[in-house]
Formats: structure tokens, C-alpha cells, sequence
């Protein structure tokens, strides 16, 4: 490898910078990232306000003290190279001083256009998409402007880099500039999946593509166009030079002009693509996402929701690194994982990512300010706004010293992709049917047919126990060397050559023949000690209520108005502290016609209730912004809510209830479940303590009948740990002797509790878009989802205490 280094895991993450820069609370979230066991931050402008207005002056001055804080605190930083996503517009500056940087594709239309360089007829066997008639249909090739900038055109890049990453480098003082790690690209492709999108289909484009094409096909290149679309005499090849000189393009315009720029800089170019789950979504995005991996310092992914999913492209990415880097691959990951993620979620998602081969994890995203549009934005927001926040540099630790002590197996097999296979079946209607997120869904073709058994083969590997690495046709054409029997690529060697049935590999790599990979010997693993089978029942008491964070819903009025109510069974005071928080930005708010006093800050607007005894409430207040979701608002304080209509169980491990709720003070039973008996919205760990008696000494604890997100767990008085699921053990600090012990545990609810979305029709859905928030059906639910995604009746995820615990001396 280049420069081999330490691969241990290092953690990042993906800051939102969505409110105005303010350096205090800038200095006090970097300290907080750094407690939280996070290496580093990309700071990332995303919906960002411009206050100071983005890459102004002031702006660049902001961000030179927060990157010189950064350092004292040693922390990595990153830069990304957007206000939002994609990488390419600078804030949409790009197009407004070089109104002729936008991106173009080839689209399909029904008639001749202004620009159209030519036509085709199809019909019969030579049909554009399955079940088309037999009636010939004349299809015109018509360039078509899109809402992007040109990324295949090396001359709408420099515009970029002038305008945004020469004013960091002139804009930032030396030191600052000098410690900025990395530029952070995020989400480009060919161009092809922005809108307005084709009726039918359409192909990268761009100004700069004729006289590449002539170079491939000579000057009636034209002529060869319609075979990507329709099969005719000739069309495999035509596809196959086609799409990888959509790769050669896109290298040329984007990756690697972006590449020398940070190099020259002494910057790392990291970032990833725009649809690298497997080899028929790369395809139309970039081509062939390994040839691109070459032009990155650190090859990237984008892996989001909460539970694991295909082996291929974290696979891929550690490939690319081990052959041709210095073995560290990125992931984006976890975003859209919801609210509901637990420790347990991120834990499983990390190891599997990590046992794939990744080592740097940049997790999406901590929001600077938690405001509505924040809490509805690809949620969690990371680690700063979970409930089991305080649990997370413990999670991290344990990942970390699970993928050190036990890392990946550098694999001595090595599998050739189909992507040329692919592309000389690949049409371009395809994507449009294809789900445009993670493409787990796609249309029955051959070319989708190809890739599902090649995927399927990688599975068959997985299951005997073999690891692989990655590559595709070319790489391993113009990279490869055969070498007493072992494949050398780039920096790697393997023993195992695989190359898949539909993969077209030419020249002297087509012939090479090496060992089949065959399963590794295993050894006897070693179980650890079980736990005594002996249960210690617990009995619980709880000294004093938690804080609930009651979500009101509020009705809005009018553009910016909202109205609420809500029922309290108070005595004649007021809990303690009881608060009202709203999470935006008021102009004024009143409650039963009586003005409120406001507090307000970052993190919104506060204000203390007049005594509200019993009896419903109405609350009227002003936004200064509009909002497409409703504005969040909670009555927040140690109290208890109780629903009027029973709970029932819901979908997803989730209680259903209709409620209405009323808020009291009342006792609440430590025993059964409690979030259905008074905390239905508990905004805090809900403190227990309890008593057990060892017969023998112990090391270990596991706490069975535990529902929850994490515990905080002491013991006599000293703390022992954090415990959370699957199976809720606990190694101590100290063994302890037999006999009896005290014990106090912080049971931390789901932040899923806090901020919903309560009403989402399938409970806690792994996948949580701006769309699952609002009831709008997108690509993230199930295809037989409602229109309307949302429904009358609360979810809420269970919270219940051990029931007993069991022990160990190992």
C-alpha cells in the first residue's frame, strides 16, 4: 500500500450547519463532539441561513476560528464543498456568474427539437421498453437543459473550484487553511438523475461529449446513438465504449481536475457518488464506480438507514483502497436511520460496515441547530440529540475495540464485476423505473438479471466463509499482472481469481487461470462462561418523576399562526419547572389569552406557563418562518401523561394508542411496562433503584425483561457501566463479592419518544425521509403504503426495567 497506516477506526461527523455562526455555541458542540469519542467534523452548510451570507469575508473568518478551535481541541476537520447537496453549484454561485455551466442530457422526445442531432424508429423486437406495441414510434435525440451544473466538463469545475475552494484557500489565514484535512464531495454523477426528468428516457450529456464520441466512433457518431437505447446490429459494443466513456468523462471533468487541485494544496479529496449500491445503479450514475475510486484520496460510500444491507459497496470501497490507496475507505452513514436508532442498531450497522473493510465512519448528521426543518431532515441527528447520547463514546469504544482486536481478513480472493456485461444490455428507460434512492427496486431486464446473479454469487461467497475483494473488467485489463500464479492489482495480490459468467474481460487477463477460492478451516470457538441460570428478581422503586416532553401538536390558522390545546390535572401549582419549549423562532405566543414571556436562544424559544390547575388549555403563538411540516412545541416537566384510549401493540415494536392525554402528577408503577403507565414522551433516563443478593462473587451482569434504548448502571454507590441490547450484559469494573448490593439504574427511553414521527402508519420504520415525517408516500415505504402515510393514533416505543438479573464470575 501507499503509505500504509494505522487502520483503526476513526469516527467523523457530518455537522449541519444550519443557523447563524455564533462561536460559543460553535466551540461548545466541537467540545462536545470530541467528549462524544468523534475524531473529527466535515463542517457542512446545509440549509444554512447566511448570516454572515456563505463564503463572504465574515463567513470565511467564522470558520477560521471554529477550524483553529478544532485544533486545540484535536480534532480533525473536513471541509465540504457545498451549501447543501449536490457537490458542483457553490451555492448555486456557479450558474449565476456562468449562466452556461448547466448540465444537459440526452433525452427521447416524440417530435424534433431545437438541437435535436438525430432520430430512430422503434418497434417489434426493436421495442424502447417492455410490453410496447408493435407500431413503429418515430423517437428524436434532443439535448435537454437540467437543474445541475455540467459535471462532465473539466471547465464548469474549475468555475467551482474558483469560487469555492480558492476562497477558502485565499480566505482562510495559513494556519487554518494549513490544518483543514480534506474537501468533502457529496453526491456527484453523470447528470443523468436530475430534473426535469425525461417522459421515457435519456443519456449523459454534455458539450464536451461529440468530440469525444468522435474519437471513439468517428464523425457520424450520431449514427450509433439509438443502439443504446434499441438492440440492433452492433449495439453490445456501442454500449460498452459508451458508458465507459461516460466513466473517462466524468473522471476527466470532475474526479481528477478536483484530485490535482487538493493534492497541490496538500488537501485529501474525499466524498462519494451519487448511487454506488451496486453495479446496475452505477451504471447510469457514473459507469463504473471503480475506475472513479482511483481519483479519490480516501474511496468513499454513502450507506444510510438502520440496518445493514448490501456486502458489495462497502466491499468495493475497501477494495479500491487496498489496491490503489492506503487502505482507509469512508462511509456517509446512518442517516435516515429515524429517531428510533438505538445504540444496538448503530453498534450492528458500524461492525458490519467496519468488517467489510471501512475504517473512516462519518455519520449523517448533527444538526448545529435543532429546529423543526432540522428534527424532519434525514433524522438522527447525531450524537448530540439522542436520548442515549451520554452512552456514545462507550458504543464507539466497543466498536473500536471489537474491529482492532478482530479486523477484517485481507481477502486472498479477488471477483471481477459484469459491469461491461451489464452495459451491453443496459437501457437507458430502466432507471426511471428504478427506486432512485438506494435502487433496491428495478424492472425484470437482462441486464437486471445479470447483476441480481451477480450479487447472489457474492452472497454464495459470503456464506462459505470467503472473503473477496473487488474489481471490474478493465481495471483488471490495464492494472493486472499475473505473477507465479497470483493476480497482482495494484498494491494487492490474491491467490483467487473470480470472474463472473457476464463479465467481459479481454486481452491477456482473459485467460488467466488461478486456484479456486475454497472455504477457510475454522476452529473450535471458544463460548464464553454462560450466565448462572439462577434469575435474581428485581423490585424497583422510583425516587422522583422524570422529565416528559409532552409534543403538542399545534393547528395552524394562518400563513405563520397556530393554534393548540391541551389538558393538565395539576394541583393549584405547577411541577417544577414546567416549561414550554417551541423549536423555532416565535414572533409572540400567548396562553388562554394571557401574553407569554419568551426566552430565546439557538435551540429556540422558552417560556414559563402561568399555574394551569385542571382544565384545557389554548395556546396561540407566531413564526417567523414558515414551515412545509408542523412546527414543533413540547410542554416539558416532571410530570405524568395519561392516555384516554387503552394502548394496544402497534406495528414495528411499537404501543398504539388514540389517546387524548392529560397531564398529572401521579405515582407511576415501577413493574410492567411504562411507557403506556405515565411516560409516554420521557425526555430524560427514567432513574430506578433496587437491591439483589450474590450468592457467589461476579464479574458480569446480564439484566433480562429490559426494554429501552440504553442503561447507565451503578452499583454500591460506584458507576459500573452501560449496558443495552441485545442482550444487556455488563462486564464490571470491579468483581464483586457475595452477598447484597444496591443498585441504581438510568434507563434511557427512545429518542424515537421525543420527536416521532408518532403517527408514521408502520410505527418505527428503519427508514425515515423528510417524506415519512409529512405523510407523503417516496421511495422509503413499503409499495403498498397509503397515499398518505400518516394517521390519527400516537406510536410509542416500550420502556420497562429489568425484571431480573443474572451473574457470572467470568
Amino acid at each position: 500500500m501507499k503509505n500504509p497506516t494505522d487502520l483503526a477506526p476513526r469516527y467523523y461527523t457530518f455537522w449541519s450547519i444550519n443557523g447563524d455562526l455564533d462561536q460559543a455555541r460553535l466551540q461548545k458542540q466541537l467540545a462536545d463532539f470530541r467528549d462524544a469519542g468523534l475524531h473529527g467534523v466535515v463542517f457542512h452548510p446545509r440549509f444554512y441561513p447566511g448570516n454572515p451570507p456563505y463564503m463572504s469575508p465574515k463567513y470565511l473568518a467564522e470558520v477560521d476560528a471554529c477550524i483553529l478551535h478544532a485544533k486545540k481541541l484535536g480534532l480533525r476537520f473536513w471541509l465540504y464543498d457545498e451549501n447543501g447537496w449536490p457537490s458542483g453549484t457553490g451555492d448555486g454561485q456557479v450558474l449565476a456568474k456562468y449562466p452556461d455551466s448547466n448540465a444537459w442530457r440526452l433525452d427521447l422526445t416524440p417530435s424534433a427539437e431545437a438541437g435535436s442531432i438525430g432520430s430512430f424508429t422503434s418497434a417489434g423486437l426493436n421495442h424502447l421498453t417492455p410490453g410496447a406495441g408493435s407500431t413503429p414510434l418515430t423517437w428524436h435525440l434532443t439535448p435537454k437543459k437540467i437543474n445541475y451544473v455540467d459535471s462532465l466538463n473539466p471547465k464548469v469545475l474549475g468555475h467551482f473550484l474558483e469560487l469555492i475552494h480558492e476562497r477558502y484557500r485565499a480566505g482562510l489565514s495559513p494556519e487554518a487553511f494549513a490544518y483543514v484535512e480534506a474537501f468533502f464531495a457529496d453526491e456527484p454523477e453523470s447528470g443523468i438523475i436530475k430534473d426535469p426528468f425525461p417522459v421515457t428516457a435519456g443519456i449523459p450529456w454534455s458539450p464536451v461529449m461529440p468530440a469525444r464520441l468522435q474519437e471513439k466512433f468517428g464523425a457520424n457518431y450520431a449514427e450509433k446513438l439509438p443502439l443504446l437505447f434499441t438492440r440492433g446490429p452492433g449495439y453490445q459494443e456501442v454500449r460498452t465504449v459508451y458508458w465507459e466513456l461516460v466513466t473517462d468523462v466524468l473522471i476527466d471533468g470532475f474526479f481528477a481536475p478536483y484530485l490535482a487541485w487538493c493534492e497541490k494544496n496538500g488537501k485529501q479529496f474525499i466524498g462519494h457518488v451519487k448511487g454506488e449500491e451496486h453495479p446496475l445503479f452505477q451504471l447510469p450514475m457514473v459507469g463504473s464506480l471503480h475506475r472513479i475510486f482511483r481519483h479519490l484520496s480516501i474511496p468513499g460510500i454513502d450507506s444510510l438507514e438502520r440496518y445493514p444491507a448490501l456486502d458489495f459497496y462497502p466491499r468495493q470501497a475497501a477494495a479500491a483502497s487496498r489496491q490503489f490507496a492506503n487502505g482507509r475507505s469512508m462511509v456517509e452513514c446512518f442517516g435516515g436511520a429515524g429517531w428510533g436508532a438505538s445504540p444496538e442498531d448503530l453498534e450492528r450497522y458500524l461492525l458490519w460496515l467496519g468488517r467489510n473493510g471501512i475504517t473512516d465512519f462519518v455519520f449523517h448528521l448533527s444538526q448545529y441547530r435543532l429546529d423543526t426543518p432540522a428534527l424532519t431532515d434525514w433524522p438522527p441527528s447525531e450524537p448530540l440529540h439522542l436520548s442515549w447520547r451520554e452512552a456514545f463514546p462507550e458504543m464507539l469504544a466497543r466498536v473500536s475495540r471489537e474491529l482492532t482486536t478482530k479486523p477484517p481478513v485481507v481477502p486472498d480472493t479477488l471477483v471481477v464485476a459484469p459491469y461491461r456485461g451489464l452495459m451491453t444490455e443496459y437501457e437507458p428507460w430502466e432507471l426511471f423505473q428504478t427506486n432512485q434512492h438506494v435502487a433496491t427496486t428495478f424492472p425484470d431486464t437482462p441486464a437486471s438479471r445479470m447483476n441480481t446473479a451477480f450479487l447472489a454469487s457474492l452472497e454464495k461467497l459470503k456464506a462459505a466463509g470467503i472473503p473477496y475483494d473487488l474489481t471490474d473488467e478493465r481495471t483488471l485489463e490495464t492494472d493486472g499482472v499475473l505473477e507465479n500464479g497470483r493476480v497482482r492489482l495494484g498494491q494487492a495480490t490474491y491467490a483467487h481469481l473470480v470472474v463472473d459468467p457476464a463479465a467481459i474481460v479481454r486481452g491477456a487477463a482473459a485467460v488467466w487461470r488461478t486456484v479456486p477460492p475454497s472455504p477457510p478451516l475454522t476452529g473450535v470457538r471458544e463460548d464464553s462462561a454462560p450466565y448462572g441460570r439462577t434469575e435474581l428478581p428485581l423490585a424497583w422503586t422510583i425516587p422522583a418523576l422524570p422529565e416528559n416532553a409532552w409534543l403538542i401538536e399545534p393547528v395552524k390558522i394562518a400563513a405563520k399562526e397556530y393554534t393548540a390545546t391541551f389538558t393538565t390535572a395539576f394541583g393549584p401549582a405547577n411541577p417544577a419547572g414546567l416549561h414550554l419549549h417551541f423549536a423555532d423562532d416565535l414572533v409572540d405566543a400567548s396562553l388562554d389569552g394571557q401574553p407569554l414571556k419568551l426566552t430565546v436562544g439557538y435551540d429556540g424559544a422558552l417560556a414559563t406557563p402561568p399555574a394551569l390547575g385542571r382544565g384545557e388549555h389554548t395556546l396561540h403563538f407566531r413564526t417567523v418562518r414558515e414551515f412545509p411540516a408542523k412546527p414543533y412545541l413540547w410542554l416539558k416537566g416532571p410530570f405524568t401523561l395519561q392516555s384516554r384510549t387503552p394502548y394496544v401493540t402497534g406495528p414495528n415494536h411499537t404501543l398504539r394508542t388514540a389517546g387524548p392525554f392529560t397531564a398529572g402528577v401521579e405515582a407511576v408503577s415501577a413493574a410492567g411496562e411504562l411507557t403506556a403507565a405515565g411516560f409516554p414522551f420521557l425526555n430524560q433516563p427514567l432513574v430506578a433503584e433496587s437491591t439483589f443478593m450474590l450468592a457467589a462473587p461476579a464479574s458480569t451482569l446480564r439484566f433480562t425483561g429490559t426494554l429501552g434504548d440504553a442503561a447507565r448502571v451503578a452499583v454500591d454507590g460506584q458507576p459500573a457501566g452501560w449496558t443495552w441490547g441485545p442482550d444487556w450484559s455488563l462486564t464490571l469494573p470491579q468483581p464483586l463479592a457475595a452477598g447484597p448490593h444496591r443498585l441504581r439504574l438510568e434507563l434511557v427511553p427512545s429518542t424515537f419518544n421525543i420527536f416521532g414521527p408518532h403517527h408514521y402508519y408502520n410505527g418505527d420504520w428503519h427508514v425515515v425521509s423528510p417524506g415519512q415525517i409529512v405523510g407523503d408516500k417516496n421511495f422509503a415505504d413499503l409499495p403498498d403504503a397509503p397515499n398518505h402515510t400518516l394517521i390519527p393514533e400516537w406510536h410509542f416505543k416500550p420502556l420497562q426495567l429489568p425484571s431480573a438479573l443474572q451473574s457470572s464470575a467470568k
